[in-house]
């Protein structure tokens, strides 16, 4: 579980500063594209901060997190989370100094993309559409378009420089010779206003994949230094974090869109691996859903599991939150209605693959295969607020929600029994409320140690569905 304090103190000061004018545009922009992303309050942080900047100022006064929490009417653990979403997405960048036994940090704000380069991203564009859907996607894209006009057609007819103007004199440059270069030099300490979004950006780790491999795939006579120039890479990545398109894959991919020359037409790569995930997923746009736990938050990583709990616990923490669903179902494809709930627990409760993983396990065994949302969101938000980050966190909360349920459930049968009602009759009204079905040992039952012969019920359930996974990934490699 994140500790906020850990990084951040309502005492910590702070200055904000900003090296580009921002203005109407750019607040429209981070309003309509960025907000549906980042949500409400990181939008209203980020114009929190940038109201601390005088008009024609660039940086502010220093002041404390106790002010901007006193400002906004929130706790700082709040702050710092949505601080975080700000600098992941490129709107703003953070640097700490440590001076005695003070901190303080500097709020450095970021110009959002120009709406063409927002639109031609490979993350964000596709991102959006996946957030608010078809039609708001092409309205607000039409927001932003202008028809193109023929220039061919009219005759350019604009004055150029030496047109307008006339050079100095040689007399006149040298006559104030020092003055002009004493004038002209830029203090190096100092940075001069820039108004394009050029430093704005968003990280997206080179490591999360594999060149190595992808050069292995590729054929002998392709020079991959050639290929993969710093673009191309950069490119890659992306368009591989967002198509969760692997290696192997990837490589057929960069053959098809090589020039003669052994480089790359990265537009056509784009289309390249979009027209490949049409072709693989249908029209459906890239979902949150199909990512796995985050490597830094697993448990069992690395790790051979000895008991029934930590193979449930590696299962869940490997496997991807719509995988799963579609293995508790037998194979079937999930519901969009299913899938936006899916989805909904990481974009909206920022719940972790692997967590997700858990809730959807624990509602679809202890309701019947029922996955209603009002129940979903309700466990969702606690375990939100809760902030958990591990699969056993959420199986330790699991176990306790389904304490209680079963509690209530049978405190309810022994309330509607009657005193006249006879002891078996009661007996047998309180179990009718008790699931009859298997549930795995690790929710009915506390910790202990498994025994190498012991029959597991847990293991039965981790092997169908490891069986039935391997199908759904079998029979989608056969459709590709």
């Amino acid at each position: 579980m994140a500790l906020h304090w850990m990084h951040l103190l309502p005492i910590d000061r702070y200055v904000v500063r900003t090296s580009s004018f921002i203005n109407g545009v750019d607040r429209k922009i981070i309003t309509l594209l960025y907000q549906p992303l980042i949500g409400a309050i990181a939008h209203s942080l980020y114009f929190a901060l940038e109201s601390e900047l005088e008009k024609d100022q660039y940086l502010s006064n220093e002041t404390t997190h106790k002010t901007l929490m006193t400002m906004m009417g929130l706790p700082l653990d709040k702050i710092y989370e949505e601080r975080k979403k700000l600098e992941g997405i490129g709107l703003l960048n953070v640097y700490k100094q440590k001076q005695n036994d003070e901190i303080n940090y500097l709020y450095e704000l970021q110009k959002p993309f120009s709406p063409q380069d927002f639109f031609k991203d490979d993350v964000l564009s596709v991102y959006l559409y996946n957030r608010v859907g078809k039609y708001r996607y092409l309205q607000l894209r039409d927001r932003f378009t202008i028809n193109k006009v023929n220039k061919e057609e009219y005759q350019d007819v604009t004055m150029s420089f030496s047109d307008v103007f006339t050079s100095l004199h040689h007399s006149e440059i040298s006559s104030q010779q020092g003055e002009i270069s004493t004038s002209l030099t830029i203090d190096h300490q100092q940075d001069i206003v820039n108004n394009d979004a050029s430093n704005s950006s968003y990280k997206i780790l080179e490591e999360a994949f594999d060149f190595s491999l992808l050069i292995a795939h590729l054929s002998n006579m392709i020079n991959p230094k050639t290929l993969l120039t710093e673009k191309v890479k950069e490119t890659i990545v992306r368009l591989a974090f967002v198509y969760r398109i692997d290696p192997y894959e990837m490589s057929k991919v960069i053959q098809d869109s090589l020039l003669h020359d052994d480089t790359v037409d990265i537009d056509v790569l784009r289309e390249k691996v979009k027209n490949w995930y049409k072709f693989t997923y249908e029209s459906e746009p890239p979902a949150l859903g199909l990512r796995t736990h985050p490597e830094k938050y697993r448990t069992m990583s690395g790790k051979k599991p000895t008991t029934e709990e930590e193979e449930m616990i590696v299962l869940y923490e490997t496997e991807s939150p719509l995988t799963l669903f579609e293995s508790l179902s037998n194979g079937a494809k999930v519901s969009m209605s299913d899938m936006k709930i899916v989805e909904s627990l990481i974009l909206d409760y920022k719940l972790l693959p692997g967590v997700a993983n858990v809730l959807i396990y624990y509602v679809l065994k202890i309701d019947d295969n029922k996955f209603s949302k009002a129940y979903v969101e309700k466990i969702a938000g606690q375990w939100a607020r809760q902030d958990i980050k591990t699969v056993t966190e959420a199986m330790a909360l699991a176990k306790g929600e389904y304490k209680k349920r079963l509690e209530r459930e049978q405190g309810f049968a022994q309330t509607a029994a009657t005193k006249e009602t006879p002891v078996k009759q009661r007996q047998n009204n309180a179990n009718r409320f008790v699931r009859k079905d298997r549930l795995p040992k690790w929710l009915t039952e506390e910790k202990k140690q498994t025994k190498p012969n012991q029959d597991d019920d847990i293991t039965k359930v981790k092997e169908e569905l490891e069986e039935k996974i391997k199908r759904l990934k079998s029979q989608r490699k056969q459709e590709g």
